[in-house]
């Protein structure tokens, strides 16, 4: 009785959605398994000349038309478009219906007799889980047999192969109106390719690498889907239609379909390939598909004039995201292109791009410029923001070589280096620090030094602290000794460094200890037995050495017990 009463409501509810234009009477047909309502419904759903109506009933059939118990429905909606020689809608229909069967690829043993020999061989069996066939009149099974499922395929197809006996210019406008409605996610795996009976005949009809049979398409003995080259049904619907199998390689959401419309403009449209203008070359190769990038460059190093383009052109062109297509751009830069054209500015740019053949053209290029002013060298000092790590590793060299000869490389550049990101980059900057004695002693770069919040840098900092400490004020130098003391990551050998330092600093300057004691503490806390020892040690040092810290210790570190055999004495 729930159901029943479930089931009138939904139907209530379908009859409202739909009389009042609500979107989501779609929905509640997806979810409705009343069969006999919704064959019902199928006439005045169709006829409905409402925007509305015609929205939904596209959505409906993308939806894949195998849903419980909507085989009328799908049947009769498929009849009344053919009837009507709807084009768009039996378009929609074959789509889906390329989609009602499903095999899966699986090994089988044969045995051979005469050899006495099994071996494994590959067989498509079906994975849709639908009975094979219905009795005849049955209208209670929820799903199509596999028979009406190869049926309907054949007769979706079927409407079209008839239309373009007929008409050859509008079969091809229907054509590849459906064509580009096929994803990737409906041909994700070759079996999926060979289930297409619609899409495998209009783009393939010809190919010597298919057999058609009446369970499925299969491939010839010997042959591979990486030989299949564009033969469609009716080969003239396809002539003098450049500029709709150029929309529809652009268009297409599947790459099957894309790489048969570039297949096809490169075998039947070379002419006026070569003929595009530099502006379609351009949105052919912003395109978010390989198979488009790929054409566009090519065409691209065949435009004449490419001399003359102006670099902003240049520049735009070498932003495209695809490699493949990349390359081909980068090699009609560098023929066309003279360096002298960019600045030096660009040419930095370009080396920081995130694309590694246009990083290392514009690196290239920047090396070519001459370094002269204060103004140059703040320009390459971007180079150290570079994505590609190797152009990166290049650049900084180079950064830092002109950064030791140049008289106007400032502290300033140095420090931008050390607060880099990239540990490469510290690197290099660490070694331009100590090694050139105009960073080295410069007081501000030391304390800069001190607020890094990067291990390597620290750990520099710390080994080179006992001759430096003079650059730094206590905080300063407690804030570094914080830092290197609670780090989780490694540092065992700068921590014991510290610890010393730590201990050294407090037996010279006794009025320190209350503030730096408290840092011990942390390492004599240490889970690694190491660091706990190195504490220990360096606290009884710096006791026995000024014996004036000692109520200092205790009343700091109050676990700690090195005075109490004294005390008792």
């Amino acid at each position: 009785m729930s159901a029943a009463r479930s089931q009138t409501a939904s139907t209530l509810l379908l009859d409202e959605h739909f009389e009042a234009g609500d979107d989501r009477f779609v929905d509640e047909v997806l979810a409705s398994e009343a069969g006999r309502k919704l064959k019902a419904l199928a006439p005045r759903w169709y006829e409905d000349r409402r925007p509305f109506a015609r929205r939904a009933l596209l959505r409906y059939i993308d939806d894949g038309c195998d849903r419980p118990h909507h085989r009328g429905l799908v049947k009769v909606l498929y009849k009344l478009a053919e009837q009507a020689g709807d084009d768009e809608i039996v378009g929609r229909f074959m789509v889906a219906f390329d989609r009602l069967v499903r095999r899966k690829l699986i090994k089988v043993t044969r045995y051979d007799w005469v050899t006495r020999t099994s071996s494994d061989e590959p067989c498509l069996v079906s994975d849709t889980g639908a009975p094979a066939s219905l009795p005849q009149g049955d209208v209670a099974s929820p799903r199509f047999s596999m028979r009406t499922r190869h049926y309907l395929r054949r007769r979706a197809f079927r409407y079209f192969r008839r239309l373009g006996r007929r008409d050859a210019a509008r079969y091809g406008r229907a054509i590849r109106a459906a064509l580009a409605l096929y994803r990737d996610e409906h041909l994700d795996r070759p079996e999926r390719l060979l289930d297409a009976w619609g899409l495998l005949h209009a783009l393939y009809w010809g190919s010597p690498a298919l057999e058609r049979l009446p369970r499925g398409v299969r491939l010839a003995e010997g042959a591979a889907l990486a030989e299949l080259e564009p033969a469609p049904i009716y080969p003239e619907a396809w002539q003098g239609a450049f500029d709709e199998v150029l929309g529809l390689a652009t268009a297409a959401r599947s790459r099957t379909v894309r790489a048969f419309a570039v297949g096809l403009l490169e075998r039947g449209y070379a002419a006026e390939l070569r003929g595009l203008p530099l502006a379609r070359v351009r949105a052919l190769l912003e395109s978010p598909h390989d198979e488009v990038q790929t054409l566009a460059a090519g065409l691209l190093r065949q435009i004449p004039g490419l001399g003359s383009l102006p670099i902003a052109d240049w520049l735009s062109l070498l932003q495209t995201e695809n490699a493949a297509a990349l390359a081909f751009v980068c090699e009609a830069v560098v023929e066309h292109v003279s360096p002298s054209r960019l600045s030096l500015a660009e040419c930095v740019a370009l080396a920081c791009a995130r694309a590694a053949p246009v990083a290392e053209l514009g690196l290239r290029w920047a090396r070519t410029k001459p370094v002269e002013t204060a103004a140059d060298l703040d320009t390459i000092a971007r180079l150290a923001t570079a994505v590609a790590p190797r152009v990166r590793e290049e650049a900084v060299a180079w950064l830092v070589e002109v950064l030791g000869r140049s008289p106007h490389g400032r502290a300033e550049h140095v420090r931008d280096l050390l607060d880099s990101r990239h540990e490469d980059v510290r690197a290099r900057a660490l070694e331009l620090f100590e090694a050139d004695a105009r960073f080295r002693d410069d007081t501000g770069l030391w304390a800069a030094l001190a607020e890094t919040p990067h291990a390597d840098a620290r750990a520099f900092l710390i080994r080179h602290l006992a001759a430096r400490k003079a650059a730094f004020s206590p905080e300063a130098l407690r804030h570094v000794w914080a830092a290197a003391l609670l780090a989780v990551h490694g540092g065992a050998r700068d921590k014991r460094a510290v610890v010393r330092q730590i201990a050294d600093r407090v037996v010279a300057r006794p009025g320190e200890a209350d503030a730096l004691l408290p840092l011990l503490g942390v390492a004599l806390r240490s889970v690694r037995a190491p660091e706990r020892r190195a504490a220990l040690g360096a606290l009884a040092r710096a006791a026995f050495r000024a014996p004036a810290l000692r109520d200092a210790i205790a009343r700091r570190l109050p676990e700690l017990r090195l005075f109490e055999g004294e005390d008792a004495a």
